[in-house]
């Protein structure tokens, strides 16, 4: 089995230049919209499988950086200035001839396979040069080869390809060439090329087999004329063949057990093989439980390689966010969880289903302790500062008040903006000094809490602060129960109740109110 230690874009869609030194088993890429996961799993793919054709069908202009190639036609346009495409896998593990040497980026003797996409400047360097000096000529990406080699310069194609690998591509689940692309996978990970070439015979055979033992007996009718069956390259049984489970077609499943079963299958070791397999957004099509079931198949697979690109918070807690690559549209870099600590880690696996995501892809938050603070945070921002708390794309989570360190944990891995609103408990020396002392030196980490030990939650200063219009809104004839315990017997249903009818009167604590200005700046 080869295992990719490291992968190298160049040019290469979004990246200019990215490096990512991945997980011999399980990496996941998280991100927003346009930020590059499929990316790199659409890289993996492309130089894994050696297929010119395949790159020439998705097309270089949807390949190349678009960023790179304006700048070029901007410039000088010097041929020797002309920037190419390359992506790079090493490889851990091989001492094979084949894959080992000098022919990478980094001029490291090692095990690898790269594809590569460069100006053929010895063959068409004058038309080339030509084609440049037009003032409206386009990026001459009809001169550029298309090359798969090993780092020891030996070329590859799809038929030699060197690292086995699976694509998953669930977005594309119901497409019939997705279908027949995946089980060729499959059909060429199970047989060797003779069984293949033997496999291809038998086929021809039995269908001349029929040509003349059925279909002779109408020929008579239509003389001179008579039926055959076709024989063309695309007629053939790596084309006709599928998967059955149960004797269903998988393609006549649903879409959500077509990704469950396409994605058990892969990981199955009883399909030989494979190094690597790649997963667009295991979570589509699937219900809860059967993402549960999902994480367990991918959580205990074995010599396999998994590259998951998702937007699931289950997907990614629960496979461990130390094995967690963050991406972000506004910029090209990834940024690796792996620096978190244990324990943080293993909670998230255990830990409900949470808003993780939603934090990790926020470059501002608002974490708040339980349900009422959420319910009025929106309120309690516009009242601050006369503007709506979206303007500022700052997310609001509710967490428990004894996992927010957790949260500061990943805060200081990505380091991204965090205010934690929270309560003292009567003892603001104690709860909020002395508990969160390891994180007050983090410049991207505010821990905010009323100082006075008698204002010892949020309800207890919602009520000093905003007495009359509590009073107001929650008394009723045959209320007996002191407002503020009421207050404090029923949060969200209090905290509603003031968004609903007082949220453009009600006053901010002034913890709260530092805390907003602090998280705005």
């Amino acid at each position: 089995m080869l295992t990719i230690a490291q992968i190298k874009l160049h040019n290469f869609k979004r990246f200019r230049d990215l490096t990512l030194n991945v997980n011999p088993d399980i990496n996941i890429f998280i991100g927003d919209n346009e930020s590059g996961k499929s990316s790199i799993l659409q890289a993996i793919d492309l130089v894994a499988r050696g297929s010119r054709t395949r790159v020439e069908n998705i097309g270089l202009d949807r390949l190349f950086n678009v960023n790179v190639m304006d700048e070029f036609m901007a410039g000088d346009r010097s041929l020797n200035d002309l920037p190419k495409l390359y992506v790079e896998l090493y490889f851990t593990n091989s001492l094979d001839p084949v894959l080992v040497g000098l022919n990478n980026s980094n001029q490291r003797n090692c095990p690898g396979i790269k594809f590569v996409c460069a100006p053929n400047l010895n063959d068409y360097s004058q038309q080339i040069a030509q084609l440049l000096k037009e003032p409206d000529a386009s990026f001459p990406l009809e001169f550029y080869n298309i090359v798969f080699d090993t780092f020891a310069g030996n070329p590859f194609n799809a038929y030699t390809k060197k690292l086995k690998s699976l694509f998953i591509d669930n977005l594309t689940i119901g497409s019939p060439h997705a279908m027949r692309e995946y089980v060729n996978d499959i059909y060429h990970s199970q047989l060797s090329d003779l069984q293949r070439i033997s496999a291809k015979h038998a086929y021809k055979d039995s269908k001349l087999l029929f040509q003349s033992q059925n279909l002779a007996q109408y020929n008579a009718q239509i003389s001179p004329y008579s039926f055959a069956i076709r024989e063309s390259a695309d007629d053939n049984i790596e084309t006709d063949i599928t998967l059955l489970e149960n004797s269903i077609p998988l393609e006549n499943k649903g879409t959500g057990t077509q990704c469950f079963i396409k994605t058990k299958l892969s990981l199955n070791r009883a399909v030989k093989d494979i190094d690597a397999v790649l997963i667009e957004e295991p979570e589509s099509h699937l219900s809860y439980m059967k993402m549960l079931e999902l994480v367990e198949l991918i959580r205990d697979a074995k010599d396999r390689q998994v590259f998951i690109s998702t937007h699931s918070d289950l997907i990614a807690t629960r496979l461990n966010l130390k094995k967690c690559f963050l991406l972000n549209s506004s910029s090209a870099r990834a940024i690796c969880l792996s620096a978190l600590p244990d324990d943080t880690a293993d909670f998230f696996m255990k830990a409900p289903d949470n808003n993780m995501l939603q934090f990790v892809l926020s470059k501002k938050s608002i974490l708040v302790e339980g349900d009422a603070e959420y319910i009025l945070m929106e309120a309690l921002y516009k009242r601050t500062l006369a503007k709506e708390i979206s303007t500022n794309n700052i997310g609001v989570i509710a967490v428990d008040g004894k996992c927010f360190k957790r949260y500061l944990d990943i805060a200081i891995v990505l380091e991204n903006k965090v205010a934690v609103i929270t309560d003292n408990d009567r003892s603001y020396a104690d709860n909020i000094t002395q508990n969160y002392a390891d994180y007050f030196n983090y410049p991207n980490i505010g821990i905010w809490s009323d100082t006075s030990d008698e204002r010892y939650t949020f309800e207890v200063c919602m009520y000093n602060d905003n007495r009359t219009t509590c009073e107001a809104e929650f008394q009723t004839p045959h209320r007996r129960l002191p407002i503020l315990d009421y207050m404090l017997k029923n949060k969200a249903e209090a905290a509603y109740k003031l968004l609903k009818n007082r949220a453009d009167s009600i006053a901010v604590p002034q913890y709260i109110q530092d805390a907003i200005r602090w998280i705005d700046a």
